[in-house]
This record gives C-alpha cells, sequence and structure tokens, in this order.
C-alpha cells in the first residue's frame, strides 16, 4: 500500500508521533466530527496503533462494535496486545479488499490511509459497500505537496520534499478525492481543513517526530546524498535553537454518508 514498511521500530515511531500533542488534538477533532452514539458499530480502515479505535469503543460502549483494519501485521499486533475492552478487535486487512459483510457498519472512519492507496476508487467502494444506507464515513488525508516548512535553503528543503513524495500513492490527493468518493456513490458533505503547526522546535511535536520516518524512508531510497539530508537535519535543529523554526501541514476531513 505505500513505500513505508512498519517493523517494530518504525511502529514504536510512529506512536510516539500518534502519542504527540498535535496528533492527540486531532484525535479529539475526529470524535468530535463522528459524534458516535452508544451502541454503533464502526470500522477504521487502516488503525495504526489503534489509539483512535480505543476512544471508538469507549463512546459506543460494550452494546457496540469497533472493528480496526491495518495492512502491518506488526500494528494489529501491538494494538490488540494493548487492548482492554473486548467489543474493540482489530484485523490485518487490504483497504480494498475488506473482510466485512455488506452493509454492516453505522460508521466508516480511515485516517492518513487513502492517500497510501494505489486504487483509491477500490477502496472508496469498499467503505460505502459495507456502511448500511444511511451511514456516516469520515475520511482524512494529507495534501503532503502544500507543506510549508522553512529552510534558509528552499531548493534544498523542496528536494528532501520531493523525494519523500513517493512514500505514498498520492501525495495531493484531497484535491481529488471528493469526486472519487462521489463516483463511488458517497453523498459527500462537508469538507473541513485541519492545520498542524509547528512554531518552535518541540520534541514531540508532530513535524519533529515525523522528520525520522522522512530521513529514513530518502535514505532507504537514495534518492539523495547523506550528506544533504544530513545536512537538512542540522539545519532544522539550528533553527530550532535559534527560533525560527516552521512547519505547517493541512489535512482534509471528508464527512459523506451513503444515501438511504
Amino acid at each position: 500500500m505505500s513505500g513505508l514498511q512498519y517493523d517494530e521500530a518504525a511502529t514504536a515511531l510512529l506512536e510516539a508521533v500518534y502519542l504527540g500533542p498535535d496528533i492527540v488534538a486531532q484525535r479529539a477533532r475526529t470524535m468530535a466530527l463522528l459524534d458516535l452514539k452508544p451502541g454503533e458499530r464502526v470500522l477504521d480502515i487502516g488503525s495504526g496503533p489503534g489509539f483512535l479505535c480505543a476512544d471508538m469503543a469507549t463512546a459506543v460502549g460494550p452494546g457496540g462494535k469497533v472493528r480496526g483494519i491495518d495492512i502491518s501485521p506488526v500494528m494489529v499486533a501491538r494494538a490488540t496486545a494493548r487492548n482492554r475492552q473486548p467489543w474493540l478487535s482489530y484485523a490485518r486487512g487490504d483497504a480494498t479488499k475488506l473482510d466485512e459483510a455488506d452493509q454492516s457498519y453505522d460508521a466508516v472512519i480511515s485516517v492518513q490511509v487513502a492517500e497510501y492507496v494505489p486504487d483509491v476508487a477500490a477502496f472508496c467502494r469498499e467503505a460505502l459497500r459495507v456502511l448500511k444506507p444511511g451511514g456516516r464515513a469520515l475520511i482524512v488525508a494529507t495534501d503532503w505537496d502544500a507543506i510549508a516548512w522553512y529552510s534558509r535553503e528552499p531548493a534544498r528543503m523542496q528536494r528532501v520534499l520531493q523525494a519523500f513524495a513517493p512514500h505514498c500513492a498520492d501525495s495531493a490527493l484531497p484535491r481529488t478525492l471528493a469526486r472519487h468518493l462521489g463516483a463511488a456513490g458517497f453523498a459527500v458533505g462537508d469538507v473541513i481543513p485541519y492545520p498542524i503547526l509547528n512554531h518552535g522546535w518541540k520534541d514531540d511535536s508532530y513535524s519533529c517526530r515525523t522528520m525520522p520516518f522522512i530521513t529514513n524512508y530518502v535514505r532507504k531510497q537514495k534518492t539523495l546524498p547523506e550528506a544533504e539530508l544530513a545536512a537538512w537535519e542540522a539545519e532544522q535543529r539550528a533553527l530550532g535553537e535559534s527560533g525560527d523554526y516552521y512547519f505547517l501541514t493541512c489535512r482534509v476531513f471528508f464527512a459523506a454518508t451513503r444515501p438511504r
């Protein structure tokens, strides 16, 4: 599904990102938009570490059901190990071929997954298929091509971001996602931007904790000289020390329903 592979070390890094204040706040916004009710059945496509699933399971209670699907066996194992709610479960699965019954969920959520799926049309069709008539979906994606990240060497910053862009199938998916959802049969409602701004270096911020994913990916791809990548890392830390660090990205929430 993507150029990023999650072994135990990479999964631990991702969990640290998800536990940082930026993504904790995003998770709270996601829960508010979902507005889950006790007894509802929810499917999380690309559930990752499972922190959102745990919050959703608390919201729907023991009379409901939450199912987390992820392509990574390491993610599934770690999420399962920390699960303490019997009505929450995890399984390995493909977002374009869900092993779930037709019209079996009240809500579908998918955060930072669709842009990693090469066949986004199939992803949208599967999300619709498992929803009950009148059921709702909330799909969240990042426009990776629109990141604003300050550097005194803007050409080098651009080269780093371009080298990282192939880590997902469509680095600008939010620009066309509404069309894909509509073509699958969804009625698309609100489209809501969600900015993440890191003004100043903080070790637990989203961008600072994302930097290792960028450098590890680009190093493995060998698309930039090691010296250039190291210089980029060093400059960002120096900008943090001088008070000039700045990062802004925008995620987009797409709210949609399956027509009755």
